[in-house]
Order: C-alpha cells, then sequence, then structure tokens
C-alpha cells in the first residue's frame, strides 16, 4: 500500500458541458506523519479546485471538489480534452499555526522535494450525440406523458387569468371604433366654435368693402373735378390778357 493515495486517474465531464458541473478527487494519507497537498492544472481559466491546498492528518481522507465551469459552446462529439490536473503532496511535520499551506509551500518544497508524492489527473468530456436542447425537449415530453395506471386529466384554466391575457380582436375593433367616434365628436365640436367665428369674419370683410366703395367714388369724383377746373385755367388768362391789351392800347 502506497503512504499515500491520490483518486481517480481520470475526471469525467458529461454534456452538457456548456454548463457547471462538479466531479471529486480525493487523498488519503496512509503513513504515519502529516502532509501537505497541492492542486495545479493546465486550464486555469476553466476550473476551481476546493480546496486546492490543504493538510491531510495521518489516515485520514480529503475530498477535493474540482468545477468545472462551462464551455462557450457544446464542442463537436469527437472532440478530446487534453486539461490535466496535477496533485503533489508533500510531509508537513512543522505546526504551521496561523498560517495557510500556500505560504509555506515554498518552504516545505524545498526542504522535501525529495519526498513529494505527486499524480496527474486526465480530464475526459463525455459528450452526448444529442444537442442539449433537444435533450431538455425529451426529458420534459416525458415527465408530461402520463402513467397508464393514472387518468388523463385535462387542465383547467383559471378565469382570474384570462383579464392578463391579450385582448381578442373583437375587443381591440370595439375600442378603436369607440375612439374614432370620439374623435368624430371631437372633431364636430371644433368646427361649431369654429363656424359662427369664420361667418362673422366674413361679414366684417363684406362690409369693410362697402365701405371703402364710396370712398374710392368720392375720391375719383373730386379728381375728375380737378381736372376739368385745371382745364379752364388757360381759357381765363388768355382772356385776362386780351384784357389787358385792350386797355393799353385803347
Amino acid at each position: 500500500m502506497s503512504s499515500v493515495e491520490i483518486k481517480p486517474d481520470v475526471l469525467e465531464y458529461k454534456s452538457p458541458l456548456t454548463e457547471q458541473s462538479t466531479e471529486y478527487a480525493s487523498i488519503t494519507n496512509n503513513s504515519e506523519q502529516t502532509i501537505a497537498f497541492k492542486v495545479k492544472t493546465t486550464a486555469p481559466k476553466f476550473y476551481c479546485v476546493r480546496p486546492n491546498a490543504a493538510i491531510v492528518a495521518p489516515g485520514e481522507t480529503v475530498q477535493i471538489q474540482i468545477i468545472f465551469l462551462g464551455l462557450t459552446e457544446e464542442p463537436n462529439v469527437d472532440f478530446k480534452c487534453r486539461d490535466k490536473f496535477l496533485v503533489i503532496t508533500l510531509p508537513a511535520p512543522y505546526d504551521l499555526g496561523d498560517k495557510n499551506v500556500a505560504d509555506i509551500w515554498p518552504d516545505l518544497e524545498s526542504e522535501f522535494k525529495d519526498q513529494a508524492v505527486s499524480k496527474k489527473l486526465k480530464v475526459k468530456y463525455l459528450i452526448s450525440n444529442v444537442a442539449p436542447e433537444e435533450t431538455t425537449v425529451a426529458s420534459d415530453e416525458q415527465e408530461q406523458l402520463p402513467s397508464q395506471s393514472e387518468p388523463v386529466k385535462s387542465e383547467e384554466i383559471d378565469k382570474d387569468e384570462l383579464p392578463t391575457q391579450v385582448p381578442t380582436q373583437e375587443n381591440e375593433i370595439k375600442k378603436e371604433t369607440e375612439q374614432i367616434n370620439t374623435n368624430n365628436q371631437k372633431t364636430e365640436k371644433k368646427e361649431e366654435i369654429i363656424s359662427p367665428k369664420v361667418t362673422q369674419a366674413k361679414e366684417e370683410t363684406v362690409n369693410v368693402e362697402k365701405e371703402a366703395v364710396p370712398a374710392t367714388k368720392t375720391t375719383s369724383e373730386q379728381v375728375k373735378t380737378t381736372e376739368s377746373s385745371m382745364n379752364l385755367v388757360p381759357f381765363i388768362l388768355v382772356a385776362i390778357i386780351a384784357f389787358i391789351l385792350r386797355w393799353l392800347y385803347s
């Protein structure tokens, strides 16, 4: 029997690989002295290890959670994962006190490097041929299928839920018709209010035009009178000049 046992050899993660899943590794200390361990991985972005470093007392077994965080998309069926983990154990005969294993690990490694026990753990993806969505649909259908021993029951629709549903076309048509009627009534009222004002404005315009016509006529008559008076001026002057000449030569 080995002084330290590390299991398993392969960590297997099943589809769907786009979701988080957890596998476990165990470290058993068969020796008579306390050991410390540390876990390293080639893909730290895709895994979370708890604890990744700790102490194992003689005769005890520590279980390690290796959490797979998930991929962005499901890989092909023939995809081969190359991720690996390395578990290293070293003797830890000293009292750590308040220190963590990670803090004293460099010291232990430099002192007990020759006594280190390590093991590589491979990672394997168990990829199914069925897409995750199809698997989910199939499982949902199986859950919905009633067993033969139980009678099939029809589901009742709660009446209280009906108002929250989408309104029917009939109700929509009624609402639209009511809205159109309301808008027509508002338009008619506006026309009733506007029409007296328009009529009054027309009447005022007609009165102004009527008042303007006599004024125009008066002005034209004055112009004609002025023109006629101006036409008489030369004759008057000629008559005055002739009268003066007769008076001088008489």
